[in-house]
């Protein structure tokens, strides 16, 4: 090698036809009527084969004297120059196609179907990645992004006090570089994002904000019943405490799916918080909600305003169709209209914990027949027959049970003595309220009969105990 130097270089003059000058093991000096390249020469399989390595003058003799020997390198090695070249050429290829974008987009629509995921979630979580990623770093080749650039990303989204996101954008960024390992698109040694990634906080578990103060929960029940809004959103308001059932669900609700004469509401699968397939599953039975008298009692009142047939809480925006709902933070706005913090104080789905806290200490019922009132898994596995066969009458005993002492709440009784006292007694009339004022003092302890609902209060006091009868 050295045959060739700058001056013969830039002298070679182009011909009719291509010609060839040798610098030296293997490197040649390309020269055509186009412009000049240079080429590595050698045997392949017993024949000539040739290997582009650039346009001179981008290419220098030096540079390309350097190229050259990587090759004779390779091929002293047991590796075929052209091979390699084309394996490279592939993999650049796939790098730009598999880019985090196309690879992120690939994973969302795999997770969605393998993870049963509802619309809703699928689109909040392509959002996340839509606003905070895609920007930055979707167009970048996988195997190119490097931890740094992620991290920025999730600075981002922390800086702005939204830690919640950036924790759930982390976990989807962190998912879309496993999804692009398992299908073998990128070297598992170059995942390198994990739980750690941009230093996050662990997340915090969060609870909807509920009232489990009888006596706050009271003030609620007389703020929401002096509500003078919409006559559907008062509606929504005060059914809410009574069913505790999900917002979602009860926005949905149709009055197809109600019963009035037999109180009771029906919510189909897929209006449930269910797994996808779950949802589609004939063999999937409804909710079923047995509805107190107060609550019947509502749903008569609205009757001739959104009836008979449709949705319940129709929008009654003036340009809404009539099948459109109400919106989802209906609810939570009236809430908010009335003075309380949707994220410190009560939030429609708060309504859920509150009944499951007070439903449990003041009347004692069983926690299993209210986790299915809930519309919770059971922990026993137990079939859905078990569920609707077993339990609607101990939770329409139940239902109603708490549906009345919201009334006495909302009046302000059962204050001045332990929590059940005067509603207990006088909700068998055992008692009469003079009676049970002389127990204020005594501790009760709420004996659950066999279905799972209160059947006898044993109150302890000085004199000794006596057993009253508590509900019917």
């Amino acid at each position: 090698m050295g045959q060739l130097n700058e001056l013969q270089i830039k002298a070679a003059a182009p011909r009719d036809k291509e010609y060839l000058l040798a610098d030296g093991d293997g490197l040649y000096l390309r020269v055509r009527p186009t412009g000049k390249a240079w080429v590595y020469r050698y045997k392949r399989h017993g024949k000539e084969a040739k290997l582009g390595i650039g346009h001179y003058p981008a290419v220098t003799l030096a540079a390309a004297r350097k190229k050259a020997r990587a090759e004779a390198e390779k091929r002293a090695d047991g590796v075929d120059p052209r091979e390699a070249r084309r394996v490279e050429v592939e993999r650049d290829r796939v790098a730009r196609l598999n880019t985090f974008e196309r690879t992120a987009r690939a994973w969302h629509a795999q997770a969605w179907k393998d993870r049963e995921w509802s619309a809703g979630y699928a689109g909040k979580v392509m959002r996340h990645l839509e606003l905070h990623i895609f920007p930055w770093i979707g167009e970048l080749a996988m195997e190119t992004i490097v931890p740094t650039e992620v991290v920025r990303c999730l600075h981002r989204i922390k800086e702005r006090g939204n830690l919640e996101t950036a924790q759930r954008v982390r976990e989807a960024v962190q998912h879309v570089f496993q999804y692009a390992v398992d299908v073998g698109t990128l070297d598992p040694a170059r995942n390198f994002v994990n739980s750690r990634t941009g230093g996050l906080p662990p997340p915090r578990t969060r609870h909807y904000a509920a009232i489990t103060d009888p006596q706050k929960l009271g003030q609620l029940l007389r703020d929401m019943r002096a509500y003078n809004g919409n006559v559907l959103t008062r509606a929504a308001l005060q059914l809410s405490p009574l069913l505790f059932q999900r917002p979602g669900q009860l926005r949905l609700v149709h009055w197809e799916d109600v019963d009035l004469d037999r109180a009771l509401w029906r919510c189909p699968p897929e209006k449930m918080k269910l797994r996808e397939w779950k949802k589609r599953d004939a063999r999937t039975p409804a909710h079923l909600v047995p509805l107190p008298t107060q609550a019947v009692e509502i749903l008569r009142d609205i009757h001739p305003l959104t009836g008979p047939i449709g949705p319940i809480f129709r929008s009654m925006a003036k340009r809404s169709e009539k099948t459109r709902y109400m919106s989802d933070n209906t609810v939570n706005s009236a809430l908010r209209t009335l003075g309380y913090d949707t994220k410190e104080q009560i939030t429609g789905h708060g309504f859920r914990a509150t009944a499951r806290t007070l439903i449990r200490e003041l009347l004692g019922c069983d926690r299993e027949v209210i986790e299915r009132h809930l519309a919770h898994g059971s922990d026993e596995e137990l079939g859905s027959a078990y569920d609707r066969a077993t339990f609607l009458n101990q939770r329409r005993k139940m239902i109603q049970l708490w549906a009345d002492l919201l009334d006495d709440l909302a009046a302000d009784k059962a204050l001045s003595m332990p929590a059940c006292t005067e509603f207990a007694t006088a909700r068998k009339g055992e008692m009469s309220v003079v009676e049970a004022g002389s127990l204020v003092g005594a501790s009760p302890t709420l004996v659950p009969d066999s279905e799972g609902c209160v059947d006898t209060l044993q109150w302890h006091t000085p004199a000794g105990s006596r057993s009253e009868g508590a509900t019917s």
